[in-house]
């Protein structure tokens, strides 16, 4: 016999994932504003010519298959880590070494696009692994 908390959180958590693509369908005006910059009586231009990993960037539909991609890494680990294939400890750091990627990355994507030189957004990436490492130190010691 199944258990009905299981059948009421399994249709409770489909309904707010439902409700979360339509919010997010519905709220689309934030992406036809294009903000402009003009420094006195200057016009703003085109500014710098944007690169292939910024325009890929900026499509709604990169972020999309993204997070898709993101959610089916998390279930598929779930389901690794439910067959007991591997342990708690390996999906937490599997996941916090995902995590450092997509910080230290998106420091050195977010530098370069404003205009940062690469040396300036490889020391930005530098010191955010650094303050990863420092907090993976304090954790470790406090937890041990």
């Amino acid at each position: 016999m199944v258990n009905t908390a299981y059948l009421a959180s399994t249709l409770v958590m489909g309904l707010l994932g439902v409700g979360v693509v339509v919010l997010m369908l519905r709220v689309r005006r934030w992406q036809h504003y294009t903000p402009r910059v003009a420094y006195d009586d200057i016009d703003a231009g085109g500014g710098r010519p944007t690169t292939g990993l910024a325009r890929m960037a900026g499509q709604t539909n990169t972020w999309t298959v993204a997070y898709m991609l993101l959610v089916l890494g998390f279930l598929l680990g779930a389901v690794v880590y439910s067959s007991g294939a591997v342990t708690g400890m390996t999906m937490i750091a599997a996941v916090g070494g995902l995590i450092a990627v997509y910080l230290v990355g998106g420091i050195y994507f977010a530098m370069r696009e404003h205009g940062r030189p690469s040396a300036q957004a490889a020391a930005g990436s530098a010191v955010a692994t650094g303050m990863l490492s420092v907090l993976a130190i304090t954790v470790t010691l406090l937890v041990s």
